[in-house]
């Protein structure tokens, strides 16, 4: 499983630089604060960072990394090296061996990391893309089905706890059942509890229908929410954006 997260951020993270480059100064619509120029920034920023926790097992501080380049025309050389480098790290280390992470579930493998990165490249290579259709290119390729599965899992049980918490009082509530339509995906989560979500077919206030891609863009708050199918009351799927990223 580990090997294909990493082929397919491989693949996003060139298709991300591709969506990018005719136009540096793009804005990127679901990035409000960046240019298509600062999302590769971005991005290349999280591979230099990747790399250099699992080469040596402790927690980093980005900002003493070296910085990217402010030239866009140096840009595609850094970043291509730099996904180079996290790619040959993290394939390199076994999965299950120990390094620092900021899970909140306790889970300090080196898999982390590497589900991790093939989520984050996936979804900000949607964001290139769909700043491109803007612009008048193609609407952005749907997240791969088995990446966008493992991001549906890590937001459910890594980070909605987090993001729930700072969430505005009375801003969400009740049971939320996640059902895709493509693959084994479904998950269900109490949104006034602070129980974890689980994974499985649960009676739930609302249901949520759609790809596995589509739900995993609608829960990073990237849209998509009109190609959901929702039963029960709709005030979580209108509200969802009140969740601070």
């Amino acid at each position: 499983m580990e090997e294909a997260l990493l082929h397919s951020a491989d693949q996003d993270a060139r298709s991300l630089l591709a969506a990018a480059q005719p136009d540096w100064n793009r804005a990127v619509p679901h990035c409000p604060k960046w240019d298509t120029a600062e999302l590769v920034r971005h991005m290349g920023g999280i591979l230099a960072w990747m790399a250099a926790i699992v080469t040596s097992r402790q927690r980093v501080s980005r900002p003493t990394l070296p910085p990217p380049p402010a030239d866009p025309g140096e840009l595609p050389a850094w970043y291509l090296a730099r996904l180079d480098e996290a790619l040959d790290v993290l394939g390199s280390a076994d999965p299950e061996s120990a390094t620092w992470t900021f899970s909140g579930t306790g889970d300090h493998r080196v898999a982390w990391w590497k589900r991790r990165l093939a989520v984050e490249v996936a979804v900000h290579r949607w964001d290139a893309e769909d700043a491109a259709s803007a612009g008048g290119g193609p609407a952005p390729r749907p997240v791969d089905g088995d990446v966008a599965a493992a991001g549906v899992a890590e937001f459910m049980t890594e980070f909605l706890p987090g993001l729930l918490s700072g969430a505005p009082a009375g801003a969400l509530g009740g049971t939320l059942h996640l059902h895709a339509t493509d693959g084994p995906t479904e998950w269900w989560t109490d949104l006034d509890a602070p129980a974890p979500a689980v994974p499985g077919h649960l009676k739930a206030d609302t249901a949520v229908r759609g790809t596995r891609s589509d739900l995993l863009l609608w829960l990073n708050n990237r849209g998509a929410a009109d190609r959901l199918d929702v039963f029960g009351p709709r005030e979580i799927v209108d509200h969802w954006t009140q969740l601070e990223f």
